[in-house]
């Protein structure tokens, strides 16, 4: 009995830990804070895989500077965003869009899982042995060897 309420305990110390870890901001994203999280979702123009946030060249130095000035502005992030998109092209985001060709990049792993999961239900299904089967006497012998081996 003491063993249960030790996994209770501990299972009722995780949902306040996952609880309290996943509450939401206290307030609205800061100046910086939106400026961090935009750049960061924008592509260096001039480096390879890196984003604005975390290149030290001088376009993403620019990039930046525009974003900070745009939310000073009191642009939102989709206005920003678009701004970007429409003096770059959709090149610019580091995540591909909803729509299109992005809707594909989205889905695919998504598929993929699906089959995934869908061939191992078909394999584990086929493999099953049913209550009404009998085990030969030849395979019953070859598990009998190898246990007492």
């Amino acid at each position: 009995m003491s063993r249960r309420l030790v996994w209770v305990a501990m299972g009722l110390v995780l949902v306040v830990a996952l609880a309290v870890g996943g509450r939401g901001r206290s307030g609205p994203p800061t100046e910086d804070q939106r400026v961090a999280h935009l750049s960061a979702q924008i592509r260096c123009p001039t480096c390879q895989g890196l984003s604005a946030a975390q290149s030290d060249a001088p376009a993403s130095e620019a990039i930046r500077d525009e974003i900070r000035r745009r939310v000073q502005d009191g642009e939102t992030d989709g206005q920003i965003k678009s701004y970007l998109v429409s003096r770059y092209t959709t090149s610019i985001l580091l995540s591909p869009g909803h729509k299109g060709l992005g809707l594909v990049v989205w889905a695919l792993p998504l598929l993929g899982i699906a089959a995934a999961v869908g061939g191992l239900a078909f394999v584990l299904r086929r493999n099953r042995v049913r209550p009404g089967r009998r085990v030969s006497a030849a395979d019953q012998a070859l598990v009998e060897q190898a246990l007492k081996s």
